[in-house]
């Protein structure tokens, strides 16, 4: 983390490093639960002021975000990442009843915020970014096809959300930035989304939770770092 830390304007690292070390917090306090609860006992719920602690990563990642020097990027590296904190906040409520849908909704807005802010920074044609983008697409409609009996009145968001996260992913993927970082964020957070949803319609949620948050955790961090590394002060 020091490597990754130094790279970045002090500002930005200062703040960055706060949201890694908020989403390492929330993951210790949910692996302590998952210890002291009988096996397959759902973890939301469980913790004292959970939906701020869920939050509390994408919120300081997106106050890193607000110093990132070119305005643009900032502008949508922001939005993305507190649409994501809405998203985190309303996941952490399933009593709501627009629980997921709501969650599904603001993750499809971050989402479309990063791909956005990537599509412009695309222009890395090696093979193995090309490959890459193939597994991601493939591996999203073979989810779809898995997911499509269980879906029932979700299956037009559903589609919409799997097709905005892989074109995300692949414009990563496609990025030009300094480090593979970004590339390895956007694959994180296709791996967390796929165990959501087959936590969802596959299988009992509580099957993946701790997953779900380590791989979503990493994702965030590693995107936001690979955006705003080596961009100098001026």
């Amino acid at each position: 983390m020091s490597w990754l830390a130094m790279r970045m304007p002090a500002r930005v690292r200062e703040w960055w490093i706060a949201g890694a070390l908020a989403g390492v917090v929330y993951g210790v306090l949910l692996l302590q639960v998952a210890m002291e609860l009988p096996a397959g006992t759902p973890l939301t719920g469980q913790i004292a002021y959970q939906p701020a602690w869920k939050t509390a990563m994408a919120i300081m990642l997106a106050r890193a975000a607000w110093f990132h020097r070119p305005v643009g990027e900032r502008r949508w590296l922001v939005t993305a990442l507190v649409f994501s904190a809405i998203g985190d906040f309303l996941l952490a409520l399933p009593g709501l009843r627009i629980s997921f849908i709501g969650g599904l909704g603001a993750f499809l807005l971050a989402h479309l915020a990063y791909l956005r802010l990537l599509v412009p920074m695309c222009g890395d044609l090696r093979p193995h970014r090309l490959i890459g983008c193939g597994l991601v697409i493939g591996a999203a409609g073979a989810l779809l096809g898995r997911f499509w009996p269980n879906l029932g009145d979700l299956m037009l968001p559903v589609s919409v959300y799997i097709g905005a996260l892989a074109a995300m992913a692949c414009a990563a993927l496609l990025a030009r930035l300094p480090t593979p970082l970004t590339a390895l964020g956007a694959l994180c957070f296709v791996a967390s989304d796929a165990m959501i949803g087959m936590a969802k319609f596959l299988s009992p949620f509580d099957t993946y939770q701790l997953g779900i948050w380590w791989t979503y955790a990493v994702a965030q961090v590693l995107l936001v770092a690979g955006i705003v590394s080596q961009r100098a002060e001026s």
